[in-house]
């Protein structure tokens, strides 16, 4: 076995020691917020009719209007009706200034309902499946203000529309999440800052960020503003179903507080937090501020601040670092981030009120510019900065009569955006998919406006997205060391196995995680509008595989056409695989997970899809036979 350099023997001791604190103070990734009870409606001020409590949802919310629900708790269904009286918004009990909310919801064809932030702000829910440019009518936009002074035509205003559609097919679950500033008031009750969505992430892609919200949005529950409102869900539009509503409620704009600063700069190329400990720093003093910025360096080091944090109340704290390297803060000597590599990872520790020594190490090892941000968060307390970001620093360091130095400006954000326009593209390039990116695939955008990554060596669709197509940028950056080829719109993933597999045990064995030692990739042909074919081979299987972009961009449409002999071994293609699979009504297809998407079978294939149950999971599968392999496998990937 080849013995690893010392740089890297020396990690492996970081990790090796880091390990049980990982398990210990770092078991949490996050602070968890407060759910929301769904076993009753206690949380809610009374409503109508139209508000009940299920246990799940049955029938076709894919294609009905109406939801219907299963006896239950754990989910609340509206159904508008058509009486007025019975068609209520769901508010809750208590009110809310700053606020992090995540829901899932789900609507029905053409439905309309929205989330009232402090009962004045709506982020609206819409059945905004295939618009190709939303506006703040769809789902995830910010909706207008209303003032009929305006004159015709020109009430609505400063509305929002979301970055992309990263909505989701009627009938599936959607996740979102609000991160919500509530607007500032000064002593005598004058609005000294308007209300702010800081981050609004629709189904894992974000559409908004930092946005000021100037007044209440149109059908708000109050035209005022102040410091406290309730949270409140339409129900007078359309059927909606919400579940697993979970908060968190910042009752504090005070942050923690760091005094006492001091830092030690070592130069040189280090492979550990601590590695420089036992030597005379090149540097040391006091700080002024809390950033690596006010110490003046260049090229490699080692950097050590340290000082005190004073907390306001006793409870758990999350810290986490972003950075250009391995990082480590520790409090009273015991772990709140731990270093990695190149990072941290971030950690939770309970601390009592009152002060707190800190030391916070980073080793910059590589050279691009330095970077270190420090956050904070706990209870009722927002994420905040702990150090200093310098956003109007100039480009190069300038020094100070201290003998400081300002840090230089962040680059920008850069992006090389690949877009098709009249035809099918192929981008060759890396994949990232977790916990590897993938160097043998391809990224198909459409003019459609919908996208999908291909394994060769797998002959598996990782992942489908709409939008935007690629950001090529670390491509071309630099040398383009990266190569990673990055999906820009909203995106759904899939699951990494081989599309088509050898099962020595038909009845029980699982799906290989590797691609066959019998498969090999053959390239591809492009057809006139620059639809790649896939060509693969499996034993003595020939296989042909084609994927466009479905009607109106709702979906794919994948066809697999495989001619030749079968191996001995039983042989299977793989169309999903998840927690649960259960059929659509009216044997058009399957629902995959839990409504995440669908899966639609044409009625006379001759191919019949069974789901196997394998380790926990389930495989919706079809066995090749005689009878069926020379037949064309066609299907459609809905989300």
């Amino acid at each position: 076995m080849r013995t690893p350099p010392p740089a890297h023997r020396a990690w492996r001791r970081t990790l090796a020691a880091a390990l049980p604190l990982l398990a210990g103070a770092l078991c949490a990734q996050s602070l968890p917020p407060e759910p929301v009870p769904l076993d009753t409606l206690a949380a809610f001020r009374p409503v109508g009719t139209n508000w009940k409590l299920a246990g799940d949802l049955t029938g076709d919310p894919r294609r009905d209007k109406t939801l219907a629900a299963t006896d239950g708790t754990g989910v609340l269904v509206c159904n508008p009706g058509k009486e007025k009286e019975t068609r209520t918004h769901l508010v809750t009990a208590w009110e809310h200034g700053d606020l992090q909310l995540d829901l899932e919801f789900l609507l029905t064809p053409g439905s309309n309902s929205g989330v009232y932030l402090q009962g004045r702000y709506e982020v609206q829910l819409f059945d905004s499946w295939g618009v190709k440019n939303p506006q703040p009518a769809d789902c995830g936009g910010i909706y207008h203000r209303w003032d009929a002074a305006r004159g015709v035509g020109k009430e609505a205003f400063d509305g929002i529309a979301p970055r992309a559609n990263a909505s989701r097919a009627p009938g599936l679950w959607q996740k979102l999440h609000l991160e919500f500033q509530a607007p500032r008031f000064d002593a005598a009750g004058k609005k000294t800052r308007n209300a702010r969505f800081t981050k609004v992430v629709l189904n894992g892609f974000t559409i908004h960020e930092n946005v000021e919200i100037s007044g209440p949005t149109r059908s708000s529950l109050a035209n005022d503003e102040r410091p406290l409102g309730p949270l409140m869900i339409q129900g007078d539009h359309g059927s909606v179903a919400l579940r697993s509503i979970a908060v968190k409620r910042y009752t504090s704009s005070a942050p923690l507080a760091v005094s006492g600063l001091r830092y030690k700069l070592y130069s040189g190329t280090y492979s550990s937090i601590g590695s420089y400990d036992a030597e005379k720093p090149k540097a040391e003093g006091a700080l002024d501020r809390f950033t690596h910025a006010a110490v003046e360096k260049s090229g490699r080091f080692a950097l050590t601040l340290s000082g005190s944090i004073e907390v306001p109340r006793a409870g758990a704290y999350r810290f986490s670092a972003e950075s250009s390297g391995a990082t480590r803060l520790l409090i009273d000597g015991a772990p709140a981030v731990i270093p990695l590599e190149r990072g941290s990872q971030a950690g939770i520790v309970s601390l009592t009120a009152g002060k707190h020594t800190f030391r916070l190490d980073l080793v910059h090892s590589v050279n691009s510019r330095p970077l270190l941000d420090l956050t904070a968060e706990g209870p009722g307390l927002a994420p905040h900065l702990l150090t200093v970001r310098e956003e109007n620093a100039p480009s190069t360091p300038v020094s100070t009569k201290k003998g400081a130095a300002v840090a230089r400006k962040a680059a920008p954000t850069k992006k090389l955006l690949v877009e098709p326009s009249d035809r099918v593209l192929l981008q060759r390039g890396f994949v990232p998919f977790h916990p590897r990116k993938r160097l043998y695939a391809a990224s198909v955008g459409s003019p459609a406006g919908v996208h999908f990554a291909y394994d060769f060596e797998t002959g598996t669709v990782l992942r489908a997205w709409r939008g935007s197509f690629v950001d090529a940028y670390t491509m071309w950056d630099g040398r383009g060391n990266d190569q990673t080829a990055i999906a820009s719109g909203p995106a759904l993933t899939f699951h990494d196995k081989p599309t088509i597999a050898l099962i020595e045990n038909a009845a029980a064995g699982d799906w290989p995680d590797q691609p066959e030692a019998l498969w090999s990739s053959r390239g591809y042909t492009l057809e006139p509008d620059g639809t790649p074919v896939f060509l693969g081979r499996l034993a003595e299987i020939e296989v042909r595989d084609r994927i466009t972009a479905g009607a109106e961009g709702h979906g794919l449409t994948r066809t697999l056409e495989l001619k030749g002999k079968l191996p001995s071994w039983s042989t299977w293609v793989l169309l999903a695989e998840s927690s649960s699979i259960t059929p659509q009504p009216g044997g058009t297809g399957w629902i995959v997970g839990e409504r995440e998407w669908f899966i639609d079978w044409p009625a006379a294939a001759a191919h019949r899809p069974v789901v196997r149950h394998v380790n926990g999971k389930q495989q919706l599968a079809v066995a090749l036979n005689a009878g069926n392999l020379e037949k064309p496998l066609t299907y459609s990937i809905i989300w």
